[in-house]
């Protein structure tokens, strides 16, 4: 058997394998229908997976007229089917017959060569006809306001952010446009995912989930979305307050973590003073949640939860602090490391913290110098997240959020003292 030949009976395996996937869920689906009352079943759908493979052979051999017509036969008969089926039992659906039509395009994508991609979709439609009642269930939950701000977030994402430039503009280059409506699709989709979890999973539970996930991608965005929702319900404000905790605490774990990847050089001293860090803010978030009235809470009133102007309020935010970092970094350049750190903590640690770990992996820096930047860098980058809040919401959170923040950055000094 010669390798063409290996190849073909390969394709047309995994076409007959994945008809006969789709088509026994369909059958086990319809499983309560009698004999002769369903449009397609598990022989038919592995026929049908078959008859595509070999459609897929034949272009090789007469071209696409074959497979195209062999398409055409099989969808007047899936119609056919469906017509009897539908009058006989007064159902209108057409999901076993795109079903059906999906596993002919699939059987001939594997016989074409397309093995990898075949299977991919072949186990996509399974899973898409199996969860019929959790996707429906899904569908049946969300309001309408939910789905025109998805809608939006998706066109501010899929449609706006890959046309922006991604370089610098302005004073020192520091605007750059794909950078800043990244950070406004980041919060808009902290605030929009974040507001479905506290109504499908309540405040508490919600709240929490989205302040530790968030925390974990952007603990600034994530801080500018819960003052976001304090200001317009504040009612919300200690659960809030908890929430922004935890995700600074979450900021200090992907920290440690960063520093344990990047710059073993360091040794376990910063490792240890970021994880204390993020285990006191663990522990502080913890009990201002459990202490939050979290049950009683009226429900959030957001109205349209993508508002875009708490969004853009962040990037302008965003922009004031980069303009200034780059102006500090530019006139203070010769006072070295400990600057640039404080300079780069009033917009993010993410950075700093792998520079640093390339120097220090390097030998350009020396080790006590790293760690007090990297501590420098965490400490500017709360006071920022202080002044968002200040900005997002006034005084009233600023001051809930104060005693967590001074209690880890109290822990950390702490630690980072006992091991010198």
């Amino acid at each position: 058997m010669n390798e063409l030949d290996l190849s073909a009976l390969t394709g047309l395996g995994l076409a007959f394998a994945a008809g006969l996937l789709i088509g026994l869920e369909r059958g086990w689906h319809q499983r309560d229908l009698p004999e002769g009352h369903r449009v397609a079943g598990l022989r038919t759908f592995g026929l049908i997976g078959l008859l595509g493979g070999l459609g897929g052979l034949s272009v090789q051999s007469w071209g696409t007229a074959v497979l195209l017509t062999l398409l055409v036969l099989v969808g007047l008969l899936l119609l056919t089917g469906y017509v009897v089926t539908a009058r006989m039992h007064a159902v209108m659906g057409l999901t076993t017959v795109m079903a059906a039509l999906a596993t002919f395009l699939i059987g001939a994508m594997a016989a074409t060569g397309e093995w990898r991609m075949s299977s991919v979709v072949s186990v996509a439609v399974l899973a898409l006809l199996q969860f019929k009642r959790p996707l429906h269930s899904v569908v049946g939950r969300l309001s309408e306001a939910e789905v025109n701000s998805g809608t939006q977030l998706l066109l501010i994402s899929v449609v706006v952010l890959p046309v922006l430039p991604d370089r610098g503009f302005g004073p020192y280059a520091a605007l750059n446009p794909y950078r800043l409506w990244w950070a406004v699709v980041l919060l808009a989709s902290l605030s929009f995912v974040g507001f479905i979890l506290i109504r499908w999973l309540g405040a508490k539970r919600g709240l929490t989930l989205t302040a530790l996930l968030g925390g974990l991608a952007s603990s600034t965005a994530t801080t500018a979305a819960l003052a976001k929702w304090a200001r317009q319900t504040p009612a919300w404000r200690p659960l809030a307050a908890g929430g922004a905790t935890l995700a600074c605490s979450a900021m200090f774990a992907r920290m440690a973590a960063l520093v344990a990847i990047t710059a073993p050089g360091l040794g376990a001293g910063p490792v240890l003073v970021f994880s204390s860090m993020a285990v006191a803010g663990a522990a502080f978030g913890a009990v201002l949640t459990l202490r939050s009235t979290g049950d009683a809470l009226p429900s959030l009133d957001v109205g349209n939860p993508l508002k875009l102007s708490a969004a853009l309020q962040f990037a302008a935010f965003l922009v004031g602090v980069m303009v200034a970092g780059r102006f500090l970094t530019d006139r203070l350049g010769d006072a070295g490391l400990i600057v640039a750190a404080a300079a780069s903590g009033l917009v993010d640690v993410d950075a700093i913290t792998l520079s640093i770990g390339r120097m220090v992996a390097e030998g350009s820096v020396a080790r006590p110098t790293a760690t007090l930047g990297l501590f420098v860098a965490a400490a500017v980058n709360q006071l920022t997240k202080l002044g968002l809040v200040a900005s997002l919401d006034g005084k009233l959170l600023v001051w809930r959020l104060v005693p967590a923040y001074a209690t880890m950055l109290a822990v950390g000094l702490s630690v980072a003292l006992l091991q010198r």
